[in-house]
């Protein structure tokens, strides 16, 4: 049983979600449920950060996909939530999950953003941190690790490109890095890689904007 967690307001989660889930449901046979946030008229709406649809289904999760950003659910979502993080269920954290909630009160306010990287920085091992490259202008030609070439996540995959942004991203020590994100000059695969000094956030360093790359496809295994 998978199930797909939608929450963005930003990246369209409550559509491309639904998708996946028809993919590995169809095709390869996984009974899935998709949750998301919806408004006091029980319709779809992604600035409805404190609702979570049907957290019963995570109960049952072998797995979830996550896109979350800056939630702020219920109490009883975040129990359900935390009871199969607890459990061992692997997470498939995806783009603004790194801060997925915010505004939290009470014993869930350590998953606070901006607690010290709240729930991102605490499993995924990295949280927000800065776009990385100029957004909406510069696309992303991943590249792979090396010795990561035969991880299985990895299997079947040949050019990896997204028409988006990198974020600077600098995973915990115990994380496998899988991808990093070559910043291009333009908005196509076949464009150039970009060469310019880009300040950091994290120390307000500079550095080149590809030298190196930053992290962003990873794993890390959380007791």
């Amino acid at each position: 049983h998978i199930v797909l967690v939608a929450g963005d307001e930003e990246y369209r989660s409550e559509e491309g979600l639904p998708m996946l889930g028809k993919i590995l449901s169809q095709r390869h046979g996984f009974k899935c449920t998709v949750l998301f946030s919806v408004n006091a008229d029980g319709i779809i709406d992604p600035d409805a950060g404190g609702s979570l649809s049907n957290p019963a289904a995570l109960d049952s999760a072998d797995a979830i996909v996550m896109l979350l950003r800056f939630r702020h659910w219920d109490d009883e979502a975040n129990q359900r939530f935390e009871a199969a993080v607890n459990r061992g269920v692997p997470l498939i954290a995806l783009r603004t999950s790194t801060h997925a909630f915010n505004g939290l009160k009470g014993p869930y306010e350590k998953w606070n953003f901006g607690n010290k990287g709240g729930f991102g920085k605490q499993v995924f091992g990295e949280t927000w941190v800065s776009h990385w490259g100029r957004h909406k202008v510069e696309a992303m030609l991943g590249v792979i690790e090396p010795g990561a070439e035969r991880h299985p996540i990895l299997k079947g995959t040949d050019q990896i490109f997204a028409d988006s942004d990198v974020y600077e991203a600098y995973p915990s020590a115990d994380a496998k890095i899988l991808l990093r994100g070559q910043v291009l000059k333009g908005m196509k695969p076949s464009d150039a890689p970009a060469d310019y000094i880009k300040k950091r956030a994290s120390d307000k360093l500079e550095q080149g904007v590809n030298s190196p790359m930053m992290a962003v496809a990873w794993t890390r295994e959380v007791k």
